[in-house]
């Protein structure tokens, strides 16, 4: 009797402990239940947050300008360049062979003079130095010729290490637009369309001189081809008429480009 009560007691008390693990096990499943009940109210998930498109950095294009239409500048109703020097070709009226052809050589020399800031050159310095421009063309070119403007501006550049721009097919308002910006103007001529009274008759076929300004309807110019060529007025359409470069011979003379050369 002993032993069938001790083991019954054993198993009552095993009993006990499984009843007791078990409520322990609920209470705590339970108790998670809860927990995660009360959580998920009181700490609403988190609202998923996109991230923001970034747009490529894009340079922005400047607006094209519109390019302003040409406006043509304005030139003075005269102009006049200063303390331009003279001296005819032929200084001290020897109207030998050598100065009847120096109309070339004295519009040079009176160009170089004054970008050199002279106002004057003497008639023995004007006769000077177009004895040696005769001399560098006869060793250069086997004689002394009529000269077109661009034997006249390689003359000029080998010389004096003058620059001189041959322009060809200009017109009136060129000339003047030249003269404007202050740059003289050799030009060439059949010499007997000038029409000058001072000239010895029946004036020369073919000349040079020197356009120095523009006043009115006239063209001023140091005209090598007279003494009293200083300041000379020639109709501007009297001398864009006789505007021809050198042809080649007396009879083609009129057939010569409208040509000059600019400094």
């Amino acid at each position: 009797m002993k032993r069938i009560y001790f083991r019954s007691a054993k198993a009552e008390e095993n009993k006990l402990v499984y009843y007791i693990g078990g409520i322990l096990v609920a209470v705590l499943v339970l108790g998670f239940i809860l927990n995660q009940f009360v959580f998920s109210k009181s700490s609403p998930a988190p609202t998923a947050v996109s991230s923001p498109t970034i747009s490529p950095s894009v340079s922005p294009q400047p607006t094209p300008l519109l390019s302003p239409s040409p406006i043509e500048k304005s030139i003075p109703n005269a102009y006049l360049i200063d303390n331009f020097p003279f001296q005819p070709q032929a200084p001290f009226a020897n109207w030998d062979e050598t100065h009847d052809e120096a109309c070339e050589e004295a519009s040079v020399i009176l160009v170089q003079w004054w970008q050199s800031g002279k106002s004057s050159i003497s008639a023995s310095t004007m006769d000077e130095e177009i004895l040696k421009m005769v001399d560098w063309q006869i060793a250069k070119w086997g004689t002394h010729k009529d000269l077109t403007i661009q034997e006249t501006a390689e003359m000029a550049e080998n010389f004096y290490g003058l620059k001189l721009v041959a322009q060809y097919d200009v017109t009136i308002e060129d000339i003047k637009k030249e003269i404007a910006e202050n740059h003289p103007i050799i030009f060439p001529a059949a010499g007997r369309l000038l029409g000058n009274p001072y000239f010895r008759s029946p004036g020369p076929i073919y000349h040079m001189s020197v356009i120095i300004g523009y006043e009115g309807n006239n063209f001023i110019v140091q005209d090598v081809g007279t003494k009293r060529g200083e300041n000379y007025k020639y109709n501007q359409k009297v001398l864009f008429n006789a505007l021809h470069d050198w042809a080649g011979s007396p009879e083609s003379i009129e057939q010569g480009q409208k040509a000059i050369l600019i400094f």
